[in-house]
């Protein structure tokens, strides 16, 4: 039954990206010439394998990079890349000085849903994407800082990447539980693989859409003939 439920959820988030963005994930165009772009890779340690996490209306994890006035950074994510895992990015952003403080888990609380849902005749709660950062009652988020923040500084018109980091988790009970925060997770480490490779902006470089085309061209990654 486990093995049936992660595959359901690879083909629904399969299908989502690939219908919503053909064969490379959406993005805006570059809103001006000096607009820049974030990315980072994330992955999930599954008894030693390294796999795609896949998030999901229920729950989800995200980088938390703040801007110099601790505003947070608002990522996409895009999971059905090939020969990778989690991608996030963030297109259209201004140069100055960010911190990856660390990454956070949001997940729905079912007692808190059902109260949201009798005060406001809300049906669709939690199906309210995550990824939009929505603040409802139900979502509960748990904060995982690292021990040193990393502290840098983004240059104008130009893609970077902050490197590959590897989450290894437990969680109270997972899709087979019934209690209310049966999704919280109860022991996490999380890794930095790699900050300094730069593999994903080789990676993401062939994307050819027209909007993709314009952030390549900031992008300094050189493809090997």
């Amino acid at each position: 039954m486990k093995r049936l439920y992660s595959l359901v959820l690879v083909l629904i988030f399969a299908g989502i990206n690939i219908t919503y963005a053909g064969m490379w994930p959406s993005v805006d165009k570059p809103n001006s010439p000096d607009a820049s772009m974030i990315v980072l890779q994330f992955s999930e340690d599954v008894k030693g394998n390294i796999e795609t996490y896949m998030n999901s209306n229920a729950f989800m994890w995200a980088p938390i990079v703040k801007k110099e006035d601790g505003t947070l950074v608002k990522f996409k994510v895009f999971t059905a890349g090939a020969d990778m895992t989690n991608i996030y990015y963030k297109e259209n952003l201004v140069a100055g000085k960010y911190t990856l403080v660390g990454f956070h888990f949001v997940y729905t609380d079912f007692g808190e849903l059902d109260k949201y849902r009798a005060e406001t005749g809300d049906k669709k709660g939690p199906y309210k994407h995550f990824y939009d950062y929505d603040e409802v009652p139900y979502h509960i988020r748990q904060v995982f800082p690292f021990d040193k923040p990393i502290e840098f500084t983004l240059e104008p018109n130009i893609i970077i990447t902050l490197g590959h980091y590897v989450i290894k988790k437990r969680v109270k009970e997972g899709f087979t539980g019934t209690s209310d925060d049966r999704y919280r997770v109860t022991r996490a480490e999380i890794m930095m693989a790699d900050s300094e490779d730069q593999s994903l902006l080789t990676y993401i470089k062939p994307w050819a859409t027209k909007k993709w085309k314009l952030w390549n061209a900031k992008n300094p990654a050189e493809l090997v003939e």
